[in-house]
Order: structure tokens, then sequence, then C-alpha cells
């Protein structure tokens, strides 16, 4: 589905339902009689114009500031003397929708900002645990309260671990929120060759435990084999593709600090993962674009630790799966 394109349509319903009440609405005095066709109108510029805009910034930090519109809307009329109720004059509809949706959208807006946001699972880079279709949530202030935009924590509370599954902006284009596990924190020297994860000299252990078929839309069926692991408290699976190898050298990036900190060669590679920054891969270890590709994440761009799949319309047996 092209969501820019129902972003844009939106864009231009909101004005047109907006121009169709006002030849029709009778005179409005309270925030409550604001007629239904204007009051969608303003939801749709407010949600076209968030999906629009995040062509341009993350959309998470714009959600923030679009759920915010209400209550600025609100703020301007009561400095105007206007008032929710019982105004003398007729309320204008950006009035009226100002009074009464700020609050809630506010609450939206800062709760989707700075406490639990959701995301859909858009690839098969962290299968098994995660698959294309599952909607999951995000603890927001798992690794700080922070700024919107900016992404700095102004109330710190915790840092990645390892094995945490993590959200983060995508470094090479930060509109874009990925999701990997993190396998190497500020000071580790982490290397993953022909299929061994090791950290700080010490071999993660890795056994089969069974075998995984899965099929992504257009694609050909994929054999993998299940393999468990164990990184702190976290007990997971990844995914292991007989006769694929661990790193493309072709495909890795010219990413900051690579030539100081990594090595990459036909075996895999090794980094040693610089202050400030994390090592993020995906489970789906032979099928995912992550960090041994494009290098280290910094802290500034963290999102938040998933925690929990909310939904899944295809398969709904994996509602409330808690995310390992």
């Amino acid at each position: 589905m092209n969501w820019t394109l129902l972003a844009f349509v939106a864009l231009l319903a909101g004005p047109a339902l907006i121009w169709y009440s006002r030849r029709s609405a009778q005179p409005v005095f309270d925030a409550e009689q604001m007629a239904e066709s204007a009051l969608w109108g303003y939801f749709f510029i407010l949600v076209g114009g968030w999906g629009v805009l995040s062509l341009f910034a993350n959309p998470s930090d714009l959600f923030f500031v679009v759920m915010l519109v209400a209550a600025v809307m609100a703020l301007i009329a009561k400095l105007m003397g206007y008032k929710a109720k019982g105004n003398e004059k007729a309320l204008p509809d950006w009035a009226a929708f100002g009074f009464s949706n700020a609050l809630v959208l506010a609450a939206i807006g800062i709760g989707k900002t700075f406490v639990i946001e959701p995301m859909q699972i858009p690839s098969s880079s962290m299968r098994p645990g995660l698959i294309v279709g599952d909607f999951i949530l995000i603890n927001k202030s798992a690794y700080g309260v922070r700024v919107p935009f900016l992404n700095v924590p102004v109330i710190p509370v915790g840092k990645p671990e390892r094995g945490d599954v993590v959200v983060f902006r995508f470094p090479e284009d930060t509109k874009i929120n990925y999701i990997k596990r993190v396998i190497g924190v500020p000071g580790d020297k982490v290397e993953y060759r022909n299929k061994q994860l090791t950290i700080n000299g010490v071999r993660v252990d890795s056994v089969p435990v069974g075998n995984y078929e899965y099929k992504d839309a257009g694609q050909e069926s994929v054999q993998a084999v299940r393999m468990a692991e164990k990184l702190n408290q976290h007990k997971y699976e990844t995914l292991n593709v007989p006769g694929t190898p661990s790193l493309i050298p072709m495909s890795v990036h010219d990413f900051p600090m690579r030539e100081q900190q990594c090595q990459h060669d036909e075996t895999g590679f090794s980094c040693s993962v610089p202050q400030g920054q994390y090592m993020m891969l995906g489970d789906n270890r032979d099928n995912s674009n992550d960090g041994r590709y494009w290098g280290f994440v910094p802290d500034d761009h963290l999102a938040g630790r998933a925690f929990m799949v909310w939904m899944n319309f295809g398969q709904f047996s994996r509602i409330g799966t808690r995310i390992q």
C-alpha cells in the first residue's frame, strides 16, 4: 500500500471537507457543536501532514509535533478571547477543533513519544522471533526520556545491553527506523566469522534446535536451521541458511570508523565498538542488512527497546508474544 499517496490524498481531502462544512453549517458557539465534516477535515489535515512531512524527518518525532497542533490552536483561540463553551460570537471551526481535541491528541502524542510506540515489522531480518506482519510495542523510555528531533536523553534511565532487541534510526537515513539485536556495547570486541559469534574472545553458544522454512511475498522458499543462543538474560533463536556466507565483502559500506575499528573478509568481520556506539545484528543472520555492512549505531539514534507483539492480522496466535 502506498502510504505516501494516501497522505497526500488526506491532505487534500481535509480542506475540502472543511470548506463543505462551512457552506452548510450553522454558527458554532460551543466546541461540542462543531460540524462532523469539519472535525474529520482537520483530522485528515493532521494525519496527511504527518505523512507528507515524514518524507523529510523521522515520523516518530513528527508525530509528537503534529499531535500538539490542536493544543496550539486552543491556546491561540484562548488568547483571542474565545472559550470552549458559551461564546457570544461564533467560534471558528479551527478553534472548536482545538478546544475539543487538544488534551486527547496531546496525551496520545506524549504517550507515543515518551512511553510506548507501536511499529510494524517490515522484513524477515529478525526471524524466527519476529516475522513480517507483526505489530510490536517499543518501550520509548528504556534508554532514557529523550528530546524529540535531538534524541538526547534528558532523564537517563538505562543503557542497551547485549541481547536487547532495539529500534533505532538507521544511520544512513535517519528518517527510517530499524530493528535489530544488540550484540556489542561500547568497548566490546565483536567477531562474527564462519557463522560463529564471539564477544571479547568468548564464543557465544549457538546450538541447532530444528529446521525452519519461510517464504516472503514474491520470493522463493528459504530453508534454514534454527539456532539457540543466549546473551545475558536473553534466550532467543537465530537462523542459519546452510551454504550462505557470513559476509559479502563487496556489500560492506564505507561507514565511519570502518578502517580504524573493523576488519572484513570472506570469513566474516571483527569490530571494536567505540564509546557511545553499538553493534547490531539481525537474528536472521544470513538475510539481514545490519551492522556488519553499515557499521555502528550512535547512542543518539536509539528509539527504544521492543518488548511485545500486540497484533498480527495473519496469525492471531502471535498476539501477546514476548520479545526475547
